[in-house]
């Protein structure tokens, strides 16, 4: 081998160390290099759970926050709600009403009711009652009609009323009681009477039905008369117009003593009562009546009530005049409530 210079070969010496030097570490480094670790599954749970966790706060602040947000907008809406009902005029409220329906007849207790109407009476005196005072006679008529007014409450009613009666009749004989059979114990009575009478009457109530009511009671009043009541001798003579027997004095002595023309055919007699003779009254010293009272016991009949507004009476008496039967309607004055 062919030998190089020194100083050459000194220089490749140094060239080859230097490379030995330079590429020892990369290989101690290549083969001292420690293998990659590998990933901790619990920390990378836990990392995730941490990083759920951090986003389910700052969705809830989120959240939250919205909810501060539209609360205050629904506050301020409230507001200005409020303000601008306060602005706008107060609505009139009005109270409930009752319910009205005309067909409900019930009465609420401790309520009062008021009806007002008309009504008409019937009276009959039957001749046997007049024969308890007088012979003869006939059975007696008379109508009464008038206006009343009927005060109702927990099934008591208390009906004032001005009634206007009648008491007109026919020729009627009338013979004193139990006297004998002359011609001075007859008279001719002819009665164009009438009276207005101010009466209450007092009734009760018992429920038979919804619309039907018993009614029990009485009536009190006074009536003012007034009218001509005809009352004459008669005399006999036959086929009179007077029961085939008698005929009516029409002069004072007709007939002579004891035909009953004559004050002396008649007891305590200041006044000749023929040719029509027309009673006078009490202030006059007659005994034609200027009062009359009414006194009716007992009462009873039925009340008809079909709607609220309407009330029906039938009723049956018996009163100084006697027998009597009525019929009266009046209207409701319990109005339906305003709307």
């Amino acid at each position: 081998m062919k030998q190089l210079p020194r100083t050459r070969a000194l220089s490749l010496a140094i060239v080859l160390a230097a490379a030995s030097v330079t590429a020892a570490p990369a290989a101690f480094a290549q083969g001292t290099a420690k293998p990659a670790a590998k990933p901790d599954p619990k920390k990378a749970a836990d990392e995730k759970k941490k990083a759920e966790a951090k986003a389910a706060e700052e969705a809830k602040a989120a959240e939250e926050a919205k909810a501060a947000e539209e609360a205050k907008a629904a506050e301020a809406r409230a507001e200005g709600e409020k303000k601008a009902a306060e602005a706008m005029p107060a609505p009139t409220v009005e109270p409930p009403h009752d319910e009205w329906n005309n067909a409900d007849v019930e009465e609420i207790p401790s309520k009062s009711y008021l009806f007002i109407g008309a009504h008409y009476r019937g009276n009959v005196i039957p001749q046997f009652m007049l024969n308890l005072f007088v012979d003869k006679g006939a059975t007696v008529y008379s109508n009464t009609v008038g206006i009343q007014l009927d005060r109702r409450k927990d099934g008591f009613s208390i009906v004032p009323a001005l009634s206007l009666s009648e008491y007109g009749t026919g020729d009627i004989l009338f013979k004193d009681k139990s006297g004998k059979d002359i011609p001075g114990n007859y008279t001719f009575v002819n009665s164009s009477m009438k009276a207005i009478y101010a009466t209450v009457d007092l009734l009760w109530s018992a429920k038979l039905a919804k619309n039907v009511d018993f009614e029990y009671g009485l009536g009190v009043g006074v009536g003012v008369v007034f009218g001509g009541l005809v009352n004459n001798w008669v005399t006999p003579q036959q086929n009179g117009p007077l029961d085939g027997r008698f005929a009516k004095c029409q002069t004072e002595g007709q007939g002579g003593p004891g035909a009953g023309c004559n004050k002396a055919d008649h007891q305590n007699s200041d006044a000749a009562k023929v040719g029509d003779y027309t009673e006078k009254s009490w202030f006059d010293g007659g005994s034609k009546p200027v009062f009359f009272p009414y006194i009716s016991i007992p009462q009873v009949g039925l009340r008809v009530k079909p709607i609220k507004q309407f009330e029906a009476r039938l009723g049956l008496g018996f009163s100084l005049t006697g027998f009597s039967f009525g019929l009266s309607g009046a209207y409701g004055l319990e109005q339906k409530p305003k709307p």
